[in-house]
């Protein structure tokens, strides 16, 4: 620099006073190695004051390098001259080194402990709020609340800090309240780094509403220009896509706005909104060198809408920027695009392109890419490749095993499931791996296929010792344990549960309720469902397939017109394939054919002719075949046939009407037309129980 050439000529380099001007005009300097000169300049001072040992140290916590500033501090206690005693700028940087390396905390509390002795606490603001932002930012907030509280005095920095620390640490609630406390009751004035934290807090809980008043705030405030993107963030993480697009339309220039528009879209599933709006940018690549991390939403994008081309597109400008290769820079963040964009091939239905790609990342010990491998061959159907893909996974991990056990229990093999979830515990697997919450839910899930109560009670036995009560503060895991016992018949186990959990969502509700009218309780099953509506849940189209379900197993045909009245009117929820099929399921039953059969040739006129659901006509089909209805059961039959909408169940149900009526010609007929078609030979049903359940 020339100003350090000039001070050179004049012997003034050495003088502590020019010398920390220079330091410090160093660390405004652009060039990259300016920190190494200012040390050098540092140690060419032959007395150094405290001044200038601040700067050096300042200008490394800047630089993020703490343990470079956290070294130096160390050396300068080390000084014998009195002139070197830290003073509380000193203390304040040291402090925001530690920010930086949260593993130091323990050096960070002495550090306080040693303020705190030589008297400079409390009472000095800029210090006291250096230590609430060292603490809320290694993570322990119940000391930055308690630095916080007993300062005699804040500013606004302080408040923010606080605020901060509480968003920044998943306690938005908490965050919130103090925001309001600091401006309803201590009456400060926020600024525009105030109202960005609280919406950044509203956006990750989607309060809506509390978003919504900061807004307003921002606009009587004067601070709309300074908050647009945190603004438009918040909407589009509330799910209110149209009011981000009105906040955000008039800043198109601005880079980090069009990536809050790119990300808002697809979090929001507007995936085509999302490619759609950056191929009508005209500096795509100005876009993703600003934020790389774009392209896991744009792949998402591709893969989502099946668009293999624009997805290969993404990849070629991945390829021509290095990235995306497991010798690249930054290999862990890497390793997530190249997991999303072997996902994007493989639900593009790409295999081949998707394996081709992951040949790159075979030999690497990134685990990532191997489970979204895994993943895509299972989405793909090919089970068996999946496996043996996994069986070859250096270091398996809890995603590993959880993805391979899911696999086997959608494709309905529950058995091959709960062998590898066993194996997943057993000693020939050198490195333990514990499961987590989605492990057993999928093992819970699998029991239910098989009814194998006993495996289920393992499952749960294993949750509670190692899961902190998951079975009942986990709603997910609570929902699947009665759904478990629910279909293995054991409605008082699963009853247990459900009263057991502290969190119940609409899903938990359902299930409790389905398994009541599955199980020959259908008034218990009413009786939730009113216990639900009083505790304010909103039921859904799922919840009422569980109401006249219950309606139709005990015969309660007037609350189930009742129900389906209520479920049209006052929800204003569709009536879908499910719905009617119970429905007329619940008429059936109680042999009023006729009704519904009228009820279905009203609806079918409704839709001129083009409500033809198979599984509601086969419902009743059904109900002609119990109560010996032929003349019916023929008319039915002949829609269903007409309509093309015929299964197994129908021609074998058709074929049981004709008969129960002796009209054995028609069955002849029936079973011909059925083999004709090149189908499967009609197969009688079979039962299964299990006798033993000590699991595989």
């Amino acid at each position: 620099m020339k100003r350090h050439a000039q001070l050179i000529k004049l012997g003034l380099n050495t003088n502590p006073i020019f010398a920390t001007r220079l330091i410090n005009d160093y660390l405004r300097s652009p060039l990259s190695n300016s920190v190494r000169h200012a040390h050098q300049l540092f140690d060419e001072v032959p007395n150094k004051d405290t001044v200038l040992w601040t700067s050096l140290i300042s200008a490394y916590t800047h630089s993020n390098l703490p343990y470079k500033a956290l070294q130096l501090f160390s050396a300068m206690l080390q000084q014998p001259e009195s002139t070197n005693t830290p003073n509380h700028f000193v203390f304040a940087t040291v402090a925001r080194a530690i920010a930086s390396c949260p593993e130091q905390i323990v050096l960070g509390q002495c550090i306080q402990a040693h303020v705190i002795k030589s008297g400079f606490l409390p009472g000095n603001v800029i210090l006291e709020t250096s230590f609430v932002d060292m603490y809320v930012k290694c993570h322990v907030v119940e000391c930055a609340r308690k630095v916080f509280d007993e300062m005699p005095s804040r500013n606004l920095v302080t408040w923010n800090a606080m605020v901060s620390g509480y968003v920044q640490n998943y306690m938005e609630v908490q965050g919130l309240n103090l925001f309001c406390t600091m401006k309803c009751r201590e009456f400060l004035v926020p600024d525009e780094f105030s109202v960005a934290t609280v919406l950044t807090g509203c956006a990750w809980i989607q309060d809506l509403v509390m978003g919504m008043q900061v807004h307003g705030y921002v606009i009587v405030g004067g601070l709309e220009s300074k908050c647009m993107n945190s603004i438009g963030n918040m909407y589009f993480c509330c799910g209110e896509v149209c009011s981000a697009e009105s906040v955000l339309s008039g800043i198109e220039s601005d880079i980090v706005s069009k990536l809050i528009m790119i990300r808002g879209y697809a979090s929001n599933s507007r995936y085509l909104d999302a490619l759609n709006y950056i191929s009508l940018e005209g500096n795509i690549a100005e876009i993703l060198n600003k934020d790389y991390s774009i392209v896991v939403p744009l792949l998402n994008a591709c893969a989502n809408l099946s668009l293999t081309k624009v997805g290969k597109q993404v990849h070629t400008f991945i390829i021509t920027s290095g990235k995306a290769h497991p010798d690249s820079y930054l290999s862990e963040d890497n390793a997530i695009i190249a997991s999303t964009l072997i996902d994007m091939y493989c639900k593009c239905r790409s295999v081949y392109e998707a394996s081709k790609f992951f040949k790159n990342w075979y030999y690497t010990r990134e685990i990532s890419p191997w489970n979204s491998i895994i993943s895509g061959y299972i989405y793909n159907g090919y089970i068996e490749d999946a496996r043996t893909l996994m069986e070859s996974i250096p270091e398996k991990n809890v995603i590993t095993w959880t993805t391979m056990i899911s696999g086997y229990v959608l494709i309905g093999r529950p058995q091959e499931g709960l062998a590898l979830l066993n194996k997943m515990y057993s000693v020939e697997e050198k490195i333990r791996v514990d499961g987590n919450c989605m492990t057993f839910v999928v093992g819970l899930e699998a029991c239910s296929q098989l009814t194998d109560l006993g495996r289920g009670k393992q499952i749960h036995a294993k949750i509670i010792r190692i899961l902190d009560n998951a079975d009942t503060s986990n709603v997910i895991v609570g929902t699947a344990l009665v759904d478990m016992y629910s279909k293995s018949g054991y409605m008082h186990y699963a009853q247990i549960v459900f009263d057991m959990m502290l969190d119940k969502n609409v899903v938990a509700w359902t299930s409790i309720i389905m398994g009541n009218a599955v199980n020959g309780l259908g008034l218990r099953g009413l009786e939730t469902f009113k216990q639900m509506i009083s505790t304010g849940i909103q039921p859904n189209e799922v919840t009422f397939v569980s109401v006249l379900t219950a309606c139709s197993y005990c015969g309660l045909v007037d609350e189930g017109l009742y129900y389906f009245k209520l479920m049209r009117e006052k929800y204003k929820l569709v009536a879908r394939e499910d719905h009617y099929t119970c429905l007329i399921d619940m008429l059936g039953r109680v042999g009023r054919l006729e009704d519904a059969w009228n009820f279905l040739k009203e609806i079918d006129d409704k839709h001129n002719g083009s409500f033809s659901v198979g599984t509601v006509w086969d419902a009743l089909l059904g109900a002609c075949q119990l109560h010996g209805n032929v003349e019916l059961g023929i008319l039915v039959g002949k829609k269903l046939l007409e309509d093309k909408k015929q299964g197994l169940t129908t021609y074998k149900t058709l074929s049981n009407v004709y008969a129960a009526a002796q009209m054995w010609n028609e069955v002849h007929s029936i079973r011909e037309s059925w083999r004709n078609k090149g189908d499967a030979a009609l197969e009688p049903g079979l039962s299964r129980i299990y006798a033993n359940t000590r699991g595989p």
